[in-house]
């Protein structure tokens, strides 16, 4: 089956300047392949790991084995980055798995538009509006955003288990407990919104909704969006 985030890259790549942001994690989780695969003039990563770390060493030699073109490589804060100047700009974004990692999710979106000049594809992990597992059922309204550090009593427990069933213990925040909950920490999952939540933070942030699709079992959630003049 296709990701659809290949899907949408490949619609509006051909052509252009891209940059994935945050796509070092897992290694082949990138996308920087299946832009080059679909014409990207220019290749770019962005992630917060540092210089030294592993995760780049790992990046490079993947590009190597799947002979990719030179990859620019930038090891920054994605919000540090966009308040630069001048900002780096291209003209397609790709990023997955990000924003429900962010305290301030609509600094973040804010970030990815001024670093984005055409297109972004974004993928979050979202909730349903219907949570529902061994510890019960939690019904939520369509414009809503669970922010995980307020969880608690029954609200926790059902959400917890329902996450517990699909990623273990891989969900730090509601899956693991968080002993402090600090601001500058990029670790835990902070918000969970619906898919209909997503779509209206990013047409706040200044991007135009051209196409969307779930994925992970309605877990997740895909956009394909345009920036806003």
């Amino acid at each position: 089956m296709r990701d659809v985030r290949d899907t949408y890259i490949r619609q509006v790549v051909a052509g252009k300047s891209f940059a994935d942001v945050g796509g070092l994690w897992g290694t082949v989780n990138e996308k920087v392949s299946v832009a080059h695969a679909h014409g990207a003039r220019t290749l770019a990563m962005i992630d917060v790991s540092p210089v030294d770390s592993e995760l780049w060493a790992l990046f490079d030699e993947r590009r190597r084995t799947l002979r990719l073109p030179a990859v620019e490589c930038v090891s920054a804060d994605i919000l540090t980055l966009a308040a630069a100047d001048p900002c780096p700009q291209f003209d397609v974004v790709h990023c997955s798995g990000v924003l429900y990692h962010m305290p301030e999710p609509m600094q973040f979106l804010r970030a990815l538009r001024r670093i984005t000049r055409e297109a972004l594809v974004l993928t979050s992990a979202v909730t349903a509006t219907r949570i529902e597992g061994a510890k019960g059922v939690l019904e939520l309204p369509a414009a809503a955003m669970l922010c995980i550090p307020a969880l608690q009593g029954r609200e926790r427990e059902i959400v917890q288990a329902y996450w517990q069933a699909i990623v273990g213990d891989g969900a730090f925040g509601i899956t693991q407990e968080v002993a402090e909950w600090r601001f500058e920490d990029f670790g835990p999952w902070w918000w969970l919104p619906t898919a209909e939540a997503l779509r209206a933070m990013c047409e706040v942030a200044g991007f135009r909704y051209e196409a969307g699709a779930p994925s992970w079992n309605g877990n997740a959630h895909t956009l394909r969006l345009s920036v806003r003049s």
